[in-house]
């Protein structure tokens, strides 16, 4: 019988001990050719941001755009009380984020729509019976969240409706503004991304109050007909005292 062949001593040590040291070698590699890629993305994300905010400052007039955001915000909150209402009758009858998503971007397409059309074009109308049709607006929202355990197909007709009705509201108040005569584009742009804010802050501390109890059996009769009829009621009475 031949003698079997075995490794030498220390072999096996030897061998797992290279393999170690060039596992190691390759991860450092890796870490040093990711740090690389992510330090040029980082520099062209810089650049590219550098290049957007010169484009800006040549297009728009950042002291209009600072002023316009403000005014719309402010517009929501907290002189807003009709527009945080009509958010109120969408808010009580959606009791998952997907579908309140849908209607409030919906709503803000819709009234940033007729925003832009206004100051853009000059198109003239009479106040008084816009802010009458934006309570109106206000009780018909209310009122058919009241009716409807979900989302009808007509309610996103409503909310289109209704979200150009506000942004004639929206673009009475930003024609006034000293901003828009020195650069149209920029309060334009403002105005509007400070009504989104304040929307967004609306939802999103409705979102916080009233999110967990969406699923309790008792939040549609206790919660949410209460408030879409005080929401109903609200929208009446600001359509009747306009009209007076």
């Amino acid at each position: 019988m031949g003698a079997s062949l075995q490794p030498p001593p220390g072999s096996e040590k030897k061998n797992s001990t290279r393999g170690i040291i060039g596992a190691g070698e390759s991860a450092r590699r890796f870490q040093m050719k990711s740090l690389t890629a992510v330090s040029a993305l980082t520099m062209l994300l810089v650049l590219g941001v550098q290049e957007l905010l010169a484009l800006a400052r040549g297009m728009l007039d950042l002291e209009v755009l600072g002023a316009g955001l403000a005014s719309g915000f402010r517009h929501i909150i907290p002189e807003g009380l009709d527009h945080i209402a009509f958010l109120l009758g969408l808010f009580f009858l959606s009791r998952a984020f997907p579908a309140l998503l849908a209607q409030v971007t919906i709503f803000t397409l819709a009234h940033s729509l007729t925003l832009g059309l206004v100051v853009l074009t000059g198109f003239s109308f009479e106040p008084r019976w816009v802010e009458v049709a934006v309570g109106l607006s206000i009780a018909a929202v209310a009122v058919e969240g009241m009716f409807s355990c979900s989302l009808a197909r007509w309610r996103w007709l409503l909310v289109i409706a209704f979200g150009m009705i506000h942004g004639l509201a929206f673009a009475h108040n930003l024609v006034q503004e000293e901003g828009i005569r020195r650069s149209p584009v920029s309060a334009l742009f403002g105005f509007n991304l400070g009504v989104e804010l304040g929307q967004l802050v609306v939802v999103g501390a409705l979102m916080l109050v009233f999110s967990p109890w969406w699923r309790r059996p008792w939040y549609r009769v206790r919660v949410a007909m209460p408030a879409l009829a005080c929401t109903a009621l609200c929208g009446l009475f600001w359509a009747v005292q306009r009209a007076a």
